[in-house]
């Protein structure tokens, strides 16, 4: 203010003639304008993404004129040129390319080359001839073509494998090698992450991360390989990463030798899998079909781990803590650890047990039909014994005897595994039908579990 008011005070004791000295001034604009280059060059040097002119013509139109013309480039005007040039609907055209190569004057404006790659990345290598783009992108992109200072430019000049076949597995490299959110990783080379190569990179990352996580199964603790499960599942097998990709990359999870080796990373990725509706429980309808894709072997595999976990669940939430009960679960999760074992199973929970299930804290709540007639709620598994199927079901209460039904016999009166609700004792506790019984009292010379499991034993049933 000071600076202000001395010079007002200098004008008045001159005199100054303000109306003469604007009028017969003489001002050079070369320093003004070359400090405001300066400037401009020096924002645009820190900004996080390219800019893009806007479209003030549009581009179908230009186009249809311009194809009127038989693709003469020199009937197009600069406003013209650029609107083909920025706009994802044309910029790839074969045509506009073929003119680019011989004339690429356009390309020269820092705006119009940005753009123009921005289109080359929403249609990543889908274009024809993509190499005659990349080319062209490369082209541009040397030292001199282009006289702008840019952080843009300098990342993708440092980055050229950016317009080639490998930039997806290039980009997701990066992301598995470093743990970086792919939305940063494409940050730093202006890449949206609605781009197909940001997508076609996210599948890559999974893919690459996830078999750097399998290499390391003979050396990786417990604890690592959880917290890495965790940031893949947090940062790869989110939504944005397609089915296709997700199932791809949980099926090497389930046929590697990690869920085998460490419990919790076992439970862990059942939870994840059982969560997750692009694969869920392959025993549900709706689920199935998820699964038909995958590799020989991982639906089996994940059968026997939900089966297990499912088995624990029934006797940690539905199940009275006793000693005797405590024995049951231990012997039915023998045969459950075992792959192959329960190739089936459903559990039936009772009005009076439903509360339990709602105030269970597990993760995992497994698929349940109802059961009326009684108290207790019942765990159904199908085991292949000598060519036969067989129904062994246990109960929650109990004083309740496991019962061993064929599975042609289990489902003549038209109940099933999948049965939304049984009766407890017209579909359950049919005495007359059962092949045997399996009774949880100790003999004075012999546990019931020995006993039990000569009995299954001879069925062909062996943990």
């Amino acid at each position: 203010m000071t600076q202000v008011q001395d010079a007002l005070r200098n004008m008045t004791a001159e005199g100054v003639d303000m109306g003469s000295w604007l009028l017969n001034a003489t001002v050079d604009p070369i320093p003004y304008l070359a400090e405001l280059k300066k400037t401009v060059e020096r924002l645009e040097s820190t900004i996080d993404n390219t800019f893009v002119p806007r479209q003030r013509r549009d581009p179908e139109q230009v186009w249809d004129k311009w194809r009127e013309t038989n693709y003469r480039f020199k009937t197009l005007d600069s406003v013209d040129i650029r609107t083909l040039c920025v706009s994802s609907k044309t910029a790839m055209r074969t045509p506009l390319i073929d003119a680019l190569q011989d004339d690429s004057e356009a390309l020269t404006s820092f705006r119009t080359l940005c753009g123009f790659v921005k289109a080359y990345f929403d249609q990543w290598r889908s274009m024809e001839n993509p190499e005659k783009v990349e080319g062209l992108i490369h082209r541009m992109l040397r030292r001199g073509m282009i006289v702008r200072k840019s952080r843009v430019l300098d990342s993708w000049r440092r980055s050229t494998f950016l317009f080639s076949p490998q930039a997806d597995k290039r980009i997701g490299e990066i992301v598995a090698r470093e743990h970086r959110p792919l939305k940063d990783v494409c940050s730093d080379y202006f890449i949206d992450t609605a781009a197909p190569l940001a997508g076609a990179a996210y599948q890559q990352a999974a893919i690459l991360t996830t078999a750097a996580l399998i290499a390391r199964q003979g050396t990786i603790s417990e604890a690592d390989a959880l917290k890495e499960l965790k940031w893949i599942s947090e940062n790869l097998l989110t939504t944005a990463l397609t089915p296709d990709a997700f199932r791809a990359t949980i099926g090497k999870l389930i046929l590697s030798r990690l869920p085998d080796t460490l419990p919790l990373f076992q439970t862990a990725l059942v939870d994840l899998i059982h969560a997750d509706e692009r694969l869920g429980d392959p025993r549900l309808p709706f689920s199935a079909p998820n699964w038909r894709a995958m590799p020989s072997g991982a639906k089996e595999r994940f059968l026997a781990w939900l089966a297990k976990e499912t088995l624990q669940f029934f006797f940690n939430t539905l199940v009275p803590k006793n000693d005797e009960n405590r024995r049951r679960a231990e012997f039915w999760m023998d045969y459950a650890k075992k792959q192959g074992k329960i190739k089936d199973f459903q559990v039936a929970v009772s009005d009076e047990d439903i509360p339990k299930i709602r105030a269970s804290r597990a993760q995992m709540i497994p698929a349940y039909s109802s059961i009326y007639g009684g108290r207790t709620s019942a765990f159904l598994m199908i085991f292949e014994g000598y060519g036969i199927d067989y129904v062994v079901i246990e109960f929650s209460e109990t004083g309740n005897a496991a019962y061993i039904y064929t599975r042609n016999v289990f489902e003549a009166t038209g109940v099933s595994l999948r049965s939304q609700s049984f009766h407890r004792r017209d579909d359950l506790l049919r005495m007359d039908d059962a092949q045997d019984r399996i009774i949880h009292r100790d003999s004075t010379y012999e546990r019931w579990e020995r006993k039990a499991r000569t009995k299954l034993a001879e069925l062909g049933i062996r943990p």
